[in-house]
């Protein structure tokens, strides 16, 4: 995963899967309060065909489609880069699905905080749970944040040792 391009899209599209899930979340909300017909944005989502009002007014708003797509980078690369949870990330990356004992173990953290931490890093799309095991899983997204991180780290590293030699 060496072309920018290639991390870029990895993100991108996980990032396009948490709107996506959104999405449906609102269109819910919308139709619990009586807002949309149920299940509009949900089945439109799912087989491309004409969106649900609020989402085809969005697609006509370019403004508003990227300062939502910033705000879920930005977010998502917040999230992740937070030491703590930067060292789960690590610990998935080593390991792609690990129980939360496993991790409370490997991170040095209490039940209460790691298991925030980790819905804090599913709710930005870094992150997920099977439900069936417990475990915490990685993403793609994930994934590529964390080697683009420790590509540039190794670059910056190999720069210092190359230009203290120079002093």
């Amino acid at each position: 995963m060496n072309d920018m391009s290639e991390v870029s899209a990895i993100i991108a599209e996980n990032l396009w899967q948490r709107f996506r899930l959104l999405a449906m979340v609102i269109d819910r909300t919308d139709c619990f309060v009586g807002m949309t017909p149920a299940g509009a944005a949900v089945e439109n989502l799912a087989s491309e065909q004409t969106p649900s009002r609020w989402l085809a007014v969005l697609a006509n708003n370019h403004d508003e489609v990227k300062a939502i797509a910033g705000d879920l980078v930005l977010r998502a690369f917040r999230m992740a880069l937070e030491p703590t949870n930067f060292a789960i990330l690590l610990k998935l990356r080593e390991q792609p699905a690990l129980s939360l004992p496993d991790l409370m173990q490997a991170t040095q953290l209490n039940r209460l905080s790691l298991s925030e931490r980790v819905n804090d890093l599913i709710q930005v799309g870094l992150a997920g749970k099977d439900v069936q095991t417990g475990q915490v899983l990685g993403t793609q997204a994930a994934e590529a944040i964390v080697g683009f991180v420790q590509h540039t780290q190794e670059n910056l590293f190999n720069l210092v040792l190359q230009n203290l030699r120079k002093f």
